[in-house]
């Protein structure tokens, strides 16, 4: 599966004020910044910020998501079904890859980007 660190995010009511936060306040170092997304360096991952809600199964200001890279999301996948985890949400295209959102057995989030991918994966 190859899986790696990847980007530690959260939902934002207001995208302006949470990125001065994170930029003037605790002088993280700016990457993209938008009003649909926007994030920060911390050396070897990300930390970014979404606006809203993204999906039913994901609702607005439930916390931070961790984020991880998977060079094969397919196979991933595969073993979330046979295991005590679950697939929260589908494939959906994003600019950076192809994303999927799982579960823990505990219910606890994790969003695995298949960087560079378009759907539908192979």
């Amino acid at each position: 599966m190859g899986l790696s660190a990847g980007t530690t995010w959260a939902y934002v009511t207001d995208m302006d004020a949470a990125v001065e936060f994170y930029r003037d306040t605790l002088r993280l170092r700016p990457g993209h910044i938008s009003k649909h997304w926007s994030d920060f360096d911390l050396g070897g991952s990300k930390l970014g910020l979404h606006p809203g809600k993204v999906s039913p199964s994901a609702p607005e200001g439930t916390g931070w998501y961790f984020g991880l890279t998977s060079t094969d999301l397919t196979s991933l996948r595969s073993a979330v079904e046979m295991s005590r985890g679950r697939v929260v949400d589908d494939y959906h295209e994003t600019p950076g890859g192809v994303v999927l959102t799982i579960a823990d057995p505990d219910g606890n989030l994790l969003q695995v980007m298949q960087p560079g991918s378009k759907l539908p994966l192979d």
